[in-house]
């Protein structure tokens, strides 16, 4: 059955896919709701802070930071909306808080503040942002966006920004010299634009300009046209102007703005230039970014001015709002609500201890919410809440376990494994491992990963105590990330034993033996933690540092730059693209650009100085280890360009961004400690051998890509710096542009793949045929604008001057030329002109530019002869292997003109069923495109006779027969087309026309309106089935693979089909009372409806004789089993005939339950009965007989059981007033068998322990509910004076000098020992004589001496004497003094 699986939690329910718990972008223009927010006390910090910003008092922006799962997002977008929705929305959150509702006077703060006009501009994410120009720039974007939606602001600050630009071009000397600069290689490799008048138009007309603007903005630097930079300034002053014109206050949030500081924190000069704007002009930016300790270098002088800019208002999520977050998370399926409560109900009541302690840490006061997130354990919930905080970064967080659907173990693969009948029915905390640990661990912060890498080197361990051990090791990381806070997270004997209650199978009593077991076998030690109590966790201990140090010494004298470059694989620094890769990488694959170091650079250029260069270029990258060696390499690259001996050689100079010191540092470290820990702990020495690797391959080498370069070569003797691995590229580009000006390469929307030698005659076909697919799917976009699907574009005028018709042009004269000369035209030397003249590469894009600019050449008027003299008439296929041999292996081929009907036909039916022109060249292959395009359109086309209204239907019947026939009949039907259309020149038109999914859709309800008497639109209108809905399931009859084939008789056969399931969802909807539209809507509602009935369809078969076709047509229909449509006819008809007693027995199944199951159901009632329907029964419906009689009387047992257990906690309840003995001695500060006689102690012992524990078997439930119905002690236990006097009998002799009993209870509650054990503990013996001590010594023993004064010696005598008769202890002191 589709949506349920067997047993298990997630056919009660699902995680609700519209849970938003991150905010981004996305989320928020999917409408994710701000009014959700709880107003917890870090965000009515943050709505303080925001509002003592936007008076003006502090003259400070609000920096937003905290842990990854906090919610800041959420914060700042609910901040956002608080002073953007309208009053009344505003007003409706506030009132809905209790802890909003006590700041009325923030209220009418922010109120103020908004009705004197705010508008809030919003941007996400500042990976991007590597400059001040791109910082600039996307400030005023974003706000200009937000004041165009805003209906406060008139003016938009025009002439300023983008608008100074516009107006600087629209200048006629400017825009000439403009137009000037685009035309220099640099320049047309950047900009998309071609000319001046393009730039405006796109600045004007087009919504996303960031690129161009940036584009701009680089070209005007470059150039030296300074009216056009955009800086700090310039973006304050236009921000001003916009603020005081408008009358308004801006407030820009930008989330997750950490990157923008990791990118730039060398240069925060222009940022802190327009943070400080606040103090002139009310814009404030509100950041929002990971925990603010982790960004700021207090050491930095730049990071302190910057944090004096900003007030800090740190995020954290309480622990009870994450766990309703994780509640709100659970939908429950409609059908399964009551099943679902009592199975949750059920898991919850199992909960008692840990419940209340993960309550009582977590702040949480209503029991509903830890029942509302079963089966998810507390304790692993409050885990999760605070596994965050042990990541490094980002990474894994409490709402990815919940929300991640892949085979990482988290929570959605739990309820889809595992349910209430399980041995292990709740998600605990090793269940957190595989996600958390095995899928997480290179992100686990250093501290906590080695903590938990202690699991894995443990070798032959059972399941249960692999379970502890993780339970413990998770325990001992968090505790220790939280710095020891929640003492319930400590991995105490205690706390283990709460992590594992409700794991009836056995965990739950045996977990602290495990965790001795674990510690006496060495794997865990017990560390003391105050209090006489310990907590478990694994011993990390310290390294060999002598034989780390040899290691350190031997890799930094052995690690040499070259080395290092090689290790790090600093040749594809660049992450060239492809068309770069292609001609720059000496590996394509990798992008690997060949590397020089100091050296070894001589030896490498004299070897590529003898290289000739063709379409590909020479080039070395040189990085440095130091700045010593960056100095002296650099020099060696000057005077080889001086010398003028390698002219073909450019050079790309990297040493301004060494390794440096620092990080060498790291890398040995990292390197030593992977040495150290081979062979004793592989794990831990993969980790610092990843480590060590990412110093090169992701810290310096990202430090290159970002850092400063300069080219050097003959064109560039002086040696041209620029900033960045893009611009880089930028002037890579440029130098390919300069030697090869109409090379296509860096079209946008190219691929890797298509420069790549792959498939070279596919991708010429594509070319020929001007159709693309496959490897250069799209291709045309990038490389052919204007020429693709343009007929002698390389003559006309409007096209002539583009680049593809400048090489056209010059492949036509080659080939004018040997034509002329009675010559054969050779591909390979077409390929080699266009190689050296072009710059065309051997790849893929060659080989489909190639296929276009020869297509004229692959008509039949054309023939083909290869090397070996074999020839034939040409045609598109045969010319593209030839240009794909030629490119491939350098193949020398040549280049050496149907019936007027037979090309008719073609023409026809390419037009006609809107093939692309000049595929079709044979019948077999029009047969097949031709029932491709049948088959799209959804129906048969035989049902176009009643809506045609040219009288071409002919023509279409003869299609039909032409898809139907093979060889020279289909070939005889062809030319009759091709024939019939050069009569009547409408034919093609009048053909298209008719054929379309539209004209199919109305021809088919006009048939089936009189087919069978109208019977199927009748069907129709009963179950509510659209016309859409009619074709829809039409279309799905003729969707099968050759339908296109079928004639008349054998398509109404089908449409009778639908006829039988129309009236299977009408016999549904009036049993189940519901209104399905479609035959599988029918058949969801059957299977979520008999997923819950209470008997099984053997059963209901016996019982219902006449019906056992019925119920085994719904038991297939359970099992999603095939029904063949002959059978689905029969069965209809019974269920149609049996309709009534169908009904009957869904509307009220108790009778039948209570009939069928009688020998199980012994003293239950019908009301009793109802109460069985739980997740047990689930399923029931599909079983046999034999099983389903097991489950019932197995369910009705436990019923009964839990009966007589419910009467027993009830009496107790209302006798007492509490939940258990042990509440009962809490709550009265007495050991309740205090209270007890003699007589009833050992039986009301026993009930106790019954009660306290909560499990027994039937027999003891009785026993102890038929002796508390006749208990004595019960009267006593509400009698104030009784229990007292319990209480005293507890004291024994010291009863005459403790006289305060409540101190005496305060000084026990004290204790770490529950009231139920205070008559029987010895360590509450030994308080109490303590106490008595301290009362003694405190002034007690003056009353006793003051007694004995008062006394005659006879008197005392006598007195002396009884009581050495009742106490033997004074006798024998008596005696001894007297010896």
């Amino acid at each position: 059955m589709a949506g349920f699986g067997r047993g298990q939690y997630d056919q009660f329910f699902d995680v609700d896919e519209k849970y938003f718990p991150c905010i981004d972008d996305s989320a928020i223009a999917g409408g994710a709701r701000w009014d959700t927010t709880y107003p917890h006390a870090t965000f009515v910090k943050l709505l303080r802070a925001t509002e003592n910003m936007l008076g003006g008092s502090t003259n400070r922006s609000v920096w937003i930071h905290g842990a990854y799962g906090t919610g800041k997002s959420q914060c700042a977008y609910a901040l956002k909306s608080i002073l953007e929705v309208p009053e009344d929305e505003l007003k409706a959150y506030w009132d809905s808080y209790d802890a909003l509702k006590k700041e009325n006077d923030l209220l009418t703060k922010l109120l103020g503040h908004r009705d004197r006009g705010i508008v809030t501009a919003y941007r996400y994410a500042t990976g991007g942002i590597t400059t001040s120009q791109k910082f600039f720039a996307a400030i005023q974007e974003s706000v200009r966006e937000a004041m165009e939606k805003s209906d406060r602001v008139t003016y938009m600050g025009e002439n300023t920004l983008k608008e100074n630009v516009i107006s600087w071009i629209e200048d006629p000397a400017h825009k000439r010299f403009f137009n000037d600069l685009l035309q220099k290689p640099e320049w047309t490799a950047k900009f998309s634009q071609s000319n001046a008048d393009e730039v405006l138009n796109t600045l004007k007309k087009s919504g996303d300009i960031k690129d161009l603007m940036s584009n701009i903005f680089e070209l005007a630097d470059k150039e030296g046209i300074t009216a056009m930079n955009l800086d700090a300034d310039r973006l304050k002053a236009w921000l001003k102007d916009v603020i005081d014109q408008n009358h308004i206050k801006i407030v820009f949030f930008w989330d997750e703005f950490s990157k923008f500081f990791e990118n730039n924190k060398y240069s925060l000069d222009e940022f802190q230039k327009v943070v400080a704007l606040c103090q002139e002009s009310p814009f404030y930016l509100v950041i929002v970014t990971h925990q603010a300790g982790s960004i700021i270098d207090d050491q930095d002088e730049s990071w302190k001015v910057v944090q004096q800019r900003f007030d800090k208002v740190e995020i954290t999520l309480p622990d009870n709002i994450a766990f309703d977050l994780i509640g709100h998370a659970f939908k429950v399926k409609s059908a399964a609500v009551d099943t679902w409560n009592n199975c949750a109900d059920a898991l919850n009541s199992r909960l008692s201890d840990s419940r209340n302690a993960v309550m009582k840490a977590a702040n949480i006061k209503d029991q509903k919410v830890i029942k509302d997130i079963m089966p998810l354990h507390p304790m692993a919930a409050l885990v999760l809440k605070n596994i965050a905080s042990a990541f490094a970064s980002n990474q894994r967080s409490m709402f990815d376990f919940i929300k991640v659907k892949d085979d990482s173990q988290a929570f959605q693969w739990f309820i889809s494994n595992y349910g209430p009948d399980d041995d292990y029915p709740l998600l605990t905390i090793d269940m957190l491992w595989d996600f958390f640990y095995e899928k997480g661990k290179d992100n686990l912060s250093p501290d906590i990963r080695m903590i938990l890498d202690a699991y894995p080197q443990q070798k032959n361990l059972r399941d249960d105590e692999k379970r502890v051990l993780k339970t413990i090791l998770i325990m001992q990381a968090i505790d220790k990330r939280l710095g020891g806070e929640l003492d319930v997270l400590k991995p105490t004997e205690q706390n283990i034993s709460y992590a594992f209650e409700g794991i009836t199978s056995g965990m739950d009593t045996k977990c602290k033996n495990l965790a001795n077991m674990l510690c006496k076998s060495g794997v865990l030690v017990q560390t003391p933690i105050g209090n006489n109590k310990f907590a478990y966790g694994v011993a990390v201990l310290a390294g060999d540092q002598v034989k780390i140090n040899e290691y350190k010494k031997s890799i930094r004298n052995s690690s040499s730059t070259a080395s290092l470059v090689s290790d790090g694989k600093l040749g594809t620094c660049l992450s060239l693209n492809p068309p770069l890769r292609l001609r720059f990488a000496e590996d394509y694959t990798t992008g690997q650009i060949t590397a020089v170091t100091i050296n070894d650079i001589t030896k490498t250029i004299n070897t590529l100085k003898n290289r000739q260069e063709n379409w590909h270029f020479n080039v070395v990258i040189a990085f440095a280890k130091d700045t010593a060696e960056g100095s002296a390499l650099r020099d060696k690259i000057k005077a080889a360009v001086a010398s003028g001996d390698y002219n073909n050689i450019l050079f790309i100079d990297a040493t301004t961004s060494p390794l440096g010191d620092d990080d060498f540092d790291s890398y040995v470290e990292y390197s030593a400690m992977a040495n150290y820990y081979q062979g004793n702990n592989n794990p831990s020495a993969r980790d610092n051998a990843k480590k060590a690797e990412q110093v090169l391959t992701i810290t310096w080498k990202n430090r290159i890509y970002n850092g400063i370069f300069t080219i050097w070569s003959k064109d560039y003797p002086d040696g041209e710096k620029v900033s960045g691995g893009s611009a880089v590229a930028d002037v890579l580009q440029a130098v390919v542009l300069k030697k090869f000006r109409y090379v296509s390469d860096f079209g946008k929307g190219l691929t890797e793949s298509q420069f790549k030698l792959s498939n070279a005659k596919a991708a010429a076909l594509c070319g020929i045929n001007q159709k693309t697919s496959g490897v250069v799917a799209g291709a045309e976009k990038s490389t052919l604008a204007g020429a693709w699907n343009v007929d002698n574009y390389w003559t006309k005028p409007e096209t002539s001057g583009i680049g593809i018709s400048v090489i056209k042009s010059s492949v036509e004269d080659l080939i004018k030329d040997l034509f002329d000369n009675d010559k054969s035209v050779s591909v390979l030397d077409v390929y080699e002109h266009l190689v050296s003249k072009f710059g065309y590469a051997q790849c893929n894009l060659t080989a489909f530019l190639m296929g276009f600019l020869l297509k004229e050449y692959s008509l039949t008027k054309y023939r083909y002869i290869d090397q070996n003299g074999a020839n034939g008439e040409m045609n598109p296929d045969k010319l593209a292997e030839l240009i794909g041999n030629c490119i491939s292996k350098e193949m020398s081929t040549y280049i050496v003109k149907m019936t007027q009907e037979e090309r008719a036909f073609y023409e026809t039916t390419e037009k006609v069923w809107g093939v692309p022109k000049n595929t079709l060249s044979s019948p077999a292959k029009a047969s097949t495109t031709v029932k491709s395009r049948m088959q799209s359109l959804g129906l048969p086309v035989w049902c176009l006779e009643d809506v045609d209204v040219d009288g071409v239907y002919d023509i279409v019947s003869k299609y039909i027969l032409f898809v139907q026939k093979e060889g020279e009949d289909a070939h005889q039907i062809a030319k009759e087309i091709g024939a019939e259309s050069l009569k009547n020149e409408k034919l093609v038109d009048s053909l298209h026309n008719l054929l379309t999914p539209e004209n199919c859709r109305k021809g088919m309800l006009k048939f089936i309106e009189h087919f069978d008497g109208g019977k199927l639109q009748d069907l129709a209108n009963k179950i509510g089935a659209s016309d859409d809905g009619i074709i829809k399931d039409i279309g799905r009859l003729f969707s099968v693979e050759f339908s296109s084939l079928w004639n008349l008789d054998t398509g109404e056969d089908r449409i009778k089909e639908l006829i039988v399931d129309y009236t299977f969802v009408k016999a549904t909807n009036d049993i189940l009372h519901i209104t399905a539209h479609a035959k599988n809507d029918a058949a969801t509602e059957w299977q979520e409806k008999l997923k819950f009935v209470m008997c099984s369809c053997e059963a209901l078969q016996d019982e219902y004789p006449n019906l056992k076709d019925v119920f085994e047509f719904l038991r297939k229909i359970y099992l999603d089993s095939d029904i063949l449509p002959e059978q689905m006819k029969n069965y209809t008809e019974g269920l149609v005939s049996n309709l009534t007693v169908v009904e009957s027995y869904l509307s009220n199944e108790i009778p039948v339950f209570m009939r069928i199951y009688s020998p199980y159901l012994e003293g239950l009632n019908e009301d009793d009965a109802a109460q069985l329907r739980t997740a047990e029964l689930a399923d029931i419906f599909k079983k046999s007989r034999t099983e389903s009689n097991a489950i019932v009387k197995k369910t009705a047992d436990e019923f009964r059981k839990n009966q007589t257990k419910t009467q027993l906690f009830k009496l107790w309840k209302d006798k007492t007033g509490t939940k258990t003995p042990s509440a009962w001695s809490a709550a009265n500060r007495t050991p309740i068998l205090a209270v007890v006689s003699k007589k009833e102690y050992d039986q009301a012992k026993k009930a106790f322990e019954i009660l306290n524990r909560g499990t027994a078997s039937e027999k003891e439930f009785n026993e102890a509910l038929d002796f508390l119905n006749g208990a004595q002690f019960i009267n006593c236990l509400n009698d104030r004076q009784k229990i007292d006097e319990a209480f005293c009998s507890i004291l024994g002799t010291y009863r005459k000098i403790l006289t305060d009993i409540e101190k005496v209870r305060d000084s026990l509650e004290a204790m770490p020992i529950d009231a139920y054990e205070w008559d029987s503990h010895p360590r509450i013996h030994d308080k109490i004589r303590e106490l008595a001590k301290a009362e003694y010594d405190a002034g007690g023993s003056d009353k006793a001496i003051a007694k004995i004064n008062s006394m005659g010696s006879d008197e005392l005598k006598e007195h002396l004497i009884s009581l050495v008769k009742e106490s033997m202890t004074l006798g024998i002191e008596i005696i001894d003094g007297g010896e």
